[in-house]
């Protein structure tokens, strides 16, 4: 199809809704490029989609060694009961380790067999959470027979080293205090209970929880912003700012994946740059640099939030539209080609230098493989560029 058919459809990709079964796929244009670190470490709004289950799998691990680590030392260090209180007491404490230890093991052999991000979240809570709900029961079975004043400080700090331990995870400001929140819970009330008076006190546990959890979320601040870091050296192109192939790949793997859960489809397109060798070796590299961040730039006001954008090599870019078919993603290809052609870069002698692009377009079809649809993409750019370039390429199948 040649590009002499192009539809003016500017504004359509202005009223087309994010659908509810795409809410999952962020854009794959770059990963919080327009936002500032103290967003992404805020909340996980502005976070991929990739990034996102990147993070899950980097907890997932973490959450495992934690439930194994303390599953065993929790009823290890029991002998350290039998020092400091009596037998009556030390046994209770004993059966409670043993409780909490099992809970723990079954809480490791969940997240083993399921990680998915929700998952995820609840044996997280429910790792911290179970311990300090252990922690208050047992402080009110020790108080009816001793004072609060006679229970060891190793036993009185537990709670506090609890929230210590969330420190481990790299969660976003509102996740961490969210599970704050929670734990606080049957801390406070514990001391509702068991309030005297004294609220000196109970001040100075509220210091205390106030002092830890600040570190806690420090320390989770600081992990996020150390795992942003690497994710974005690791998977957005310097460059252009579009996600890189690897990423490209997981994401696309997964819109299949959902597409033929749904009976649904979507479209790929696959283009490059036309004679982009030519422009290196006239001008050089910077302003070839510039024209794959122009056209960069141009991708991601054409195209919609959710439509996954990829630099896929050199000067090849490569495009993921969910939920449209091939005559509408025919259209888009149409739209962006005219957008391209009519762009230009200044080089420093204030030279304009235009450029156009051979497009390839096709949509998924149920059940075939990545690679066969990423192979039809690529003839249909090929044959584009036959044809003799500037030109869009669309089929189903190739004849």
């Amino acid at each position: 199809m040649s590009n002499s058919s192009y539809a003016d459809n500017d504004d359509r990709r202005q009223q087309v809704n994010k659908p509810q079964s795409q809410q999952w796929l962020n854009s794959g244009k770059s990963f919080c490029a327009r936002h500032s670190t103290i967003e992404d470490v805020v909340s996980t709004h502005n976070h991929s989609n990739d990034f996102i289950q990147t993070r899950n799998q980097y907890i997932v691990e973490r959450l495992k060694l934690v439930c194994l680590f303390f599953a065993i030392s929790v009823p290890a260090s029991s002998f350290l009961d039998f020092l400091v209180f009596d037998s009556t007491q030390a046994k209770l404490l004993l059966v409670n380790r043993l409780l909490v230890s099992g809970v723990l093991i079954g809480l490791y052999q969940l997240i083993r067999r399921s990680h998915t991000v929700n998952m995820t979240r609840l044996v997280l809570t429910l790792s911290f959470l179970l311990p300090v709900l252990s922690y208050t029961a047992t402080e009110l079975l020790l108080t009816q027979t001793m004072a609060y004043r006679d229970i060891p400080l190793s036993f009185t700090l537990t709670p506090y080293l609890i929230i210590a331990m969330l420190g481990l995870f790299p969660l976003t400001v509102s996740g961490g205090v969210a599970l704050l929140s929670v734990i606080s819970l049957p801390l406070a009330m514990l001391e509702y209970i068991q309030y005297s008076g004294n609220y000196t006190a109970v001040i100075d546990k509220l210091w205390l929880f106030v002092l830890f959890g600040g570190i806690c979320l420090w320390l989770q601040s600081g992990q996020m912003v150390m795992l942003m870091k690497l994710y974005r050296e690791s998977t957005v192109d310097s460059l252009t700012g579009l996600i890189n192939r690897r990423v490209l790949m997981r994401q696309v793997t997964g819109i299949a994946k959902n597409s033929n859960a749904a009976q649904g489809s979507f479209s790929v397109m696959m283009f490059d740059l036309d004679y982009f060798k030519r422009v290196n070796d006239t001008y050089g590299h910077m302003v070839g640099d510039k024209v794959l961040v122009k056209v960069s730039s141009l991708l991601k006001q054409e195209l919609r939030n959710y439509d996954v954008i990829a630099r896929f090599g050199g000067e090849e870019f490569l495009v993921v539209m969910p939920h449209l078919e091939l005559a509408q993603a025919t259209q888009v290809a149409l739209r962006v080609a005219e957008a391209i052609r009519k762009s230009s870069v200044m080089t420093d002698e204030q030279q304009e230098i235009s450029f156009t692009t051979s497009i390839g377009v096709t949509q998924y079809i149920a059940d075939e493989s990545i690679v066969q649809l990423f192979k039809r993409v690529d003839d249909l750019l090929y044959q584009a560029k036959v044809q003799g370039r500037d030109r869009v390429e669309n089929s189903f199948a190739l004849r």
